[in-house]
């Protein structure tokens, strides 16, 4: 069973010959782990065993667009970054103090343009054969919406119905459709959608909010994606504490829900097992803020196996971090998340 094979057979409820994985590190935490098991950079994609190869075609590849530290550029949507350690950080808004009629003036970045979809085009003719490949529109409507406005303002606008929050939205869900219908030409294997709504102890805004201005915004940008290739998995992803809205996602069709942060308020893995429906596939299990940060290695092994048994029992389960593995997690630690992984028997 390649990579594809067991991710497909994952999402379709059926037995695979191992957990599928996707277990994101940046460049920093894979160089240390490299010198660490004393192998190369190349080999260390190979240890880590993922099963799906996935590219940004939206505003998030912006945040580990290589730049010199401390430097600052302006992306296609004139949003200004600067480089401040390992990512680059918004720090110009520039619908920040536009009025309704300028923010409908606001020029659109070309989602035909061919530089975006070089990437998975790469991806596609040197891996589609034997992995799962995502097209990841991530951040998909409120994130780049608040990059544009800035979060405040952009919460304000909502919280208070101003005609501002409509007109961006519809701006930033208008650009995620029309990438959609771009990648979609191509032959990819999931949709990966995401906004991250959610902090460590509750959502960034109200659940009836959420429902007011992106869930109906959400289920267009699906509806497209069905129109257009029918029966695709869309994957959604939000950092934080997102409870309230699982059962929205579900409904508005996402099949597969990352990260479950379970560290963030009211997420507790078995929980929202036996909520979801039996259908949708978990892609969740291990905390990079707390247990895989902090415990010694042979409790990791001990923790992982309590994680697997919980969650892969259930059937359609992809194992992955709750973020990006950074540099601080100690590589004994990810060695010992990796060897729990391709111990496992399911």
């Amino acid at each position: 069973m390649n990579s594809k094979e067991r991710v497909k057979a994952a999402l379709n409820g059926e037995r695979t010959d191992r957990i599928p994985r996707f277990i994101w590190a940046n460049d920093a935490t894979k160089e240390k782990l490299a010198q660490y098991l004393g192998i190369s950079m190349e080999e260390v994609e190979t240890y880590i065993g993922n099963d799906v190869k996935q590219t940004w075609l939206s505003i998030n590849r912006e945040m580990e667009r290589p730049w010199p530290q401390g430097g600052s550029f302006t992306d296609e949507w004139g949003i200004v970054w600067r480089r401040d350690g390992y990512y680059n950080m918004v720090t110009r808004h520039p619908l920040a103090e536009l009025s309704e009629e300028e923010i409908r003036a606001y020029p659109v970045p070309d989602a035909r343009d061919k530089e975006r979809y070089e990437g998975l085009d790469s991806l596609i003719g040197k891996y589609g054969a034997e992995y799962f490949i995502g097209a990841d529109i991530s951040g998909t409507i409120f994130e780049p919406a608040y990059h544009l406005r800035g979060l405040d303002n952009l919460l304000m606008d909502m919280a208070s119905e101003s005609g501002e929050a409509d007109l961006i939205l519809d701006m930033t869900m208008q650009q995620s459709i029309a990438i959609a219908r771009e990648a979609l030409k191509r032959p990819v294997d999931w949709v990966w959608l995401g906004d991250d709504v959610g902090t460590q102890k509750s959502m960034m805004m109200s659940p009836d909010l959420w429902r007011k201005y992106l869930k109906p915004r959400m289920k267009k940008v699906i509806d497209e994606i069905r129109r257009i290739s029918p029966g695709i998995p869309v994957a959604y992803h939000s950092c934080g504490s997102i409870r309230p809205i699982l059962k929205d996602l579900e409904e508005v069709g996402i099949n597969v829900i990352n990260p479950l942060q379970e560290s963030s308020c009211d997420m507790d893995h078995a929980e929202i097992r036996n909520g979801l429906k039996a259908e949708t596939v978990m892609f969740c299990g291990i905390d990079t803020q707390t247990f895989l940060l902090t415990e010694p290695a042979d409790a990791v092994g001990r923790k992982m196996t309590e994680i697997l048994e919980l969650l892969a029992a259930r059937g359609r389960y992809i194992c992955g971090v709750s973020h990006t593995l950074q540099p601080d997690i100690p590589s004994e630690n990810i060695e010992a998340m990796i060897q729990s992984l391709n111990m496992y028997k399911v």
